[in-house]
């Protein structure tokens, strides 16, 4: 899968139901969002987040923020009431068009569209704090890994990025599970949804052990990691707490 591929799929999602896309609440579906509940979920989010950060001793600078995989803003709006900047991208133009008809903070927050497989819109140490959950994991593992990289790129010395992204499979190598769980992610998944006519939403990974060694070679020191979740019964998820030195 290609990141044309991310973009199309949400594109389509950022027209269909958008909100639904973001925060998938099977109850939700159809429009059934309601606006507020749905941006107080994303302020309920970042405020566990920052909860942790002060359980962990991190001194946190509150200047700027980036929102990695932004949507229609759920987190940025949230991020704004904690930082002096917040700032969103995704790749989905409809996204950003939701994202901006949202924004409830003017000038202090704003959305970028990028389609390509770094943050080169964004300068060096721009940011003091960059948070992505349920987005990584969407994306071709060679694309999320440059991403990573990329963020401690655009953080400032000292600066905090918390990002999820699954890692491994809790069936064993050539299992029945194993194999019934390909199955299900595979061809036939692929052409339900074409029948349907909706596109596919691929579910990626990268090992821990990797995500690790990508944070060290970017100039990053982790923190601390926990399972966050998981997605579906195939793949563990980890939520990554590191440093930019």
């Amino acid at each position: 899968m290609s990141l044309k591929h991310v973009q199309r799929t949400y594109e389509w999602y950022g027209n269909a139901d958008p909100l639904y896309a973001v925060l998938s609440d099977k109850g939700k579906k159809g429009h059934r969002w309601d606006v507020g509940e749905f941006f107080e979920a994303g302020r309920q989010e970042i405020g566990r987040a920052l909860t942790y950060l002060d359980r962990l001793g991190v001194d946190l600078k509150r200047g700027a923020a980036l929102d990695f995989g932004c949507g229609v803003g759920r987190l940025t709006q949230a991020l704004c009431e904690h930082f002096d900047e917040a700032v969103g991208v995704d790749i989905s133009s409809s996204m950003i068009r939701h994202a901006r008809s949202y924004n409830r903070f003017g000038d202090r927050c704003s959305y970028h569209l990028n389609t390509t497989a770094d943050l080169a819109l964004f300068d060096d140490a721009s940011f003091d704090f960059i948070y992505t959950n349920i987005v990584l994991q969407h994306i071709p593992a060679a694309a999320s890994a440059k991403y990573i990289a990329e963020f401690f790129r655009v953080l400032r010395p000292g600066g905090i990025a918390m990002f999820q992204i699954p890692s491994g499979r809790r069936h064993k190598p050539g299992s029945l599970g194993e194999k019934l769980s390909q199955v299900a992610r595979g061809p036939l998944r692929r052409l339900w949804k074409r029948v349907r006519g909706k596109p596919t939403v691929e579910m990626h990974q990268i090992h821990r052990s990797r995500v690790e060694e990508i944070i060290a070679e970017s100039g990053g020191r982790l923190i601390d990691v926990r399972q966050f979740g998981s997605v579906r019964i195939t793949r563990v998820s980890y939520m990554y707490c590191a440093v930019r030195e």
